[in-house]
């Protein structure tokens, strides 16, 4: 009888020592939180400035991407381009951040973690007949300012 219970005993310690070092080391890492565009702001949207017409600036938002682009008189660059899907460097969670207004039918859409001129307020509208994406943005004396984009 005891040696039957020191073998089983012995098989058993064997048992887990060779399985704990023949398994492998696991980390855990969490999942990544991927951010949407809400389907009203979606699309190519253009801003022309009336007081210079060869200033114009590009908003394209597809589901995970945000991307403000301008041309200023032939010289063209990208001002902001967020992505839903891209993790940020100091969060667990995409650059993109997007989070329904206080008002009925507006979106705050930033960078995540940062509240910041970087912030926007947008809404989808229809403005002299066409729909718009308006921008409802303060100067800093807290004039409102109103920048307007329509559909491409």
């Amino acid at each position: 009888m005891k040696m039957k219970w020191l073998v089983s005993m012995m098989a058993v310690t064997a048992g887990l020592a060779l399985g704990g070092s023949v398994a492998p080391e696991t980390t855990a890492q969490a999942r990544i939180h991927y951010t949407t565009m809400p389907k009203s702001l979606r699309g190519t949207w253009i801003s022309a400035d009336n007081e210079d017409p060869q200033m114009k600036n590009t908003l394209k938002i597809t589901k995970y991407v945000y991307h403000y682009k301008f041309n200023n008189h032939g010289k063209k660059g990208t001002l902001v381009k967020w992505s839903g899907k891209k993790k940020s460097d100091y969060y667990n969670h995409s650059d993109l951040s997007v989070k329904k207004g206080k008002k009925k039918g507006t979106w705050r859409v930033g960078w995540y973690g940062m509240n910041s001129i970087f912030n926007e307020t947008i809404k989808r509208v229809k403005y002299h007949g066409k729909t718009a994406l308006v921008f409802l943005d303060h100067f800093g004396d807290g004039t409102p300012q109103r920048t307007y984009f329509y559909k491409k």
